[in-house]
């Protein structure tokens, strides 16, 4: 089954997930009109089984929204001029999940959430505070606790990673 979403609906019912993922991530929040147009908005199709792996095409980048300058959501660019973008395909209590892409750059960040990702297309490197630090590349996953400084380091074009965040109670 594939998940068929119109442009104008998929947009409505990303602007309240990702108000909170602004929202925990230092961002602005969207204003209060397109809130109550993305709470209206229905999605057809939406008990439909999403597949992110693209088993050697390319990713389907539509629907990704530029998040704004990482400094605006948390983070602190080190190299490069980095560029991230995400789409939320599931949002509730909590639980967030969809695709993120970030171009080439290195940024440290503190995670907001806690974060299972698979790495759809690209590599990255990630460096825990420890300094243990991995590379992962298409197929790879990765377990990141909310609250862990970690380095984001992607060499190639771009990174992209589907993901499945939880925001836990302090």
């Amino acid at each position: 089954m594939v998940r068929r979403v119109r442009h104008h609906r998929f947009f409505a019912l990303c602007v309240i997930p990702l108000a909170g993922l602004l929202s925990a991530c230092g961002g602005e929040q969207p204003l209060s009109s397109l809130e109550t147009q993305a709470q209206g908005a229905a999605l057809s199709g939406a008990d439909a089984m999403i597949v992110y792996s693209p088993r050697g095409k390319p990713v389907d980048e539509s629907g990704f929204v530029w998040l704004g300058p990482v400094e605006g959501l948390g983070g602190r660019v080190l190299e490069g001029e980095p560029r991230i973008y995400a789409r939320i395909d599931y949002s509730r209590n909590g639980m967030t999940s969809g695709l993120f892409k970030s171009t080439t750059g290195k940024v440290e960040v503190t995670f907001p959430f806690s974060e299972h990702a698979t790495i759809l297309e690209g590599e990255v490197t990630v460096t825990d505070e420890t300094g243990q630090s991995h590379s992962y590349k298409t197929g790879d996953s990765y377990f990141i606790r909310q609250g862990q400084v970690v380095l984001w380091d992607v060499k190639g074009k771009q990174v992209i990673k589907s993901f499945f965040n939880i925001v836990e109670s302090p």
